[in-house]
């Protein structure tokens, strides 16, 4: 081997450049793998963040809510309202019709209207958001300055989460429990059904950074978030999730029950594809069906109709 042919990278090395190049996951070299982003170099996530979020329902009226004077903030929903499930605390009411609603005047007096239907606009007090960064394999950080990359796929996302808490929440849940995994990195462990986590984050989620730094720890991602919601009302979350392989995490299937599918599913192959299964015929006979009616009654004794002499003794009866 020359010394120029040395320095040229293998045939594999110089695909595989040819391909991520294009598909912007990352650049193979001779002895170390470069992730790049596949993104241009002015692109700013803070330019797509949304800053309000705002749902359009047609109600028809009563509404069946309280609300603030002067910011027409929803305080109380009651049980027979429309807006139950649609409506949650701390929502403001931004809009009926083609009519921008600032107080409770305004709201008062759109509400007078005859209309029974109206359009409502609701904007929303928390709200999750999230973009897909890219699609890249696995990076695990095993000292300071060396990394080892693995042949695993992972999903970048960028997830936001606005949360405003207001006088009328008496407890604020964001539904996020987190543990460590094998290698020590922060991960969600379970989210609660139709909590405001339970949106964009799910099982096995890893968390590299929340607001920009990185998460090590649970308190440090504790700390984070709770200073974000004090101070900026919302947090944003650096998320990697992992690519399942379906073949992988399927379940295994009994031998018997197995053995039973392959010969249904050969039964099936041999009527061809235009057969549809018709449901069985019931014979029904009205000649056949006789009910007979006795007058006679029979009787049937139990227990307490037969007399305590002719019962057997029992150990330990009462």
């Amino acid at each position: 081997m020359t010394g120029a042919s040395a320095l040229e990278p293998p045939a594999f090395v110089r695909l595989l450049n040819r391909f991520f190049r294009q598909c912007g996951l990352f650049v193979a070299d001779n002895d170390k793998t470069v992730l790049i982003l596949a993104l241009d170099k002015d692109f700013n996530i803070e330019k797509l963040l949304p800053k309000d979020l705002i749902d359009h329902y047609m109600i028809r009226k009563p509404l069946g809510i309280r609300v603030h004077k002067q910011d027409c903030r929803i305080t109380h929903v009651l049980a027979e309202s429309m807006l139950l499930g649609k409506a949650f605390l701390g929502d403001c009411i931004v809009g009926i019709d083609d009519k921008v609603i600032t107080n409770g005047d305004d709201l008062n007096a759109k509400l007078k209207e005859k209309a029974d239907l109206i359009h409502l606009q609701l904007k929303r007090n928390m709200f999750s958001w999230c973009f897909h960064i890219r699609t890249t394999i696995e990076k695990i950080q095993i000292d300071r300055e060396v990394e080892r990359i693995t042949p695993n796929p992972v999903n970048h996302y960028f997830v936001y989460i606005k949360v405003r808490p207001t006088p009328e929440m008496q407890n604020f849940d964001l539904g996020l429990f987190v543990k460590y995994n094998n290698r020590d990195r922060l991960e969600v462990d379970y989210v609660t059904p139709n909590s405001l986590a339970s949106i964009h984050l799910k099982a096995n989620d890893v968390i590299r950074e929340c607001n920009g730094q990185q998460i090590c720890s649970k308190s440090m991602l504790r700390y984070h978030i709770a200073s974000s919601i004090t101070t900026h009302g919302a947090f944003t979350l650096l998320i990697e999730s992992p690519i399942r392989d379906t073949f992988r995490d399927h379940i295994d299937l009994a031998d018997d029950v197995v053995i039973i599918a392959d010969k249904a599913a050969e039964e099936f192959r041999k009527l061809g594809k235009g057969y549809v299964p018709m449901p069985p015929k019931k014979q029904q006979n009205d000649k056949k069906r006789h009910i007979k009616l006795k007058d006679q009654k029979t009787e049937h004794q139990i227990i307490s109709d037969i007399e305590a002499s002719k019962l057997r003794p029992c150990k330990n009866a009462s």
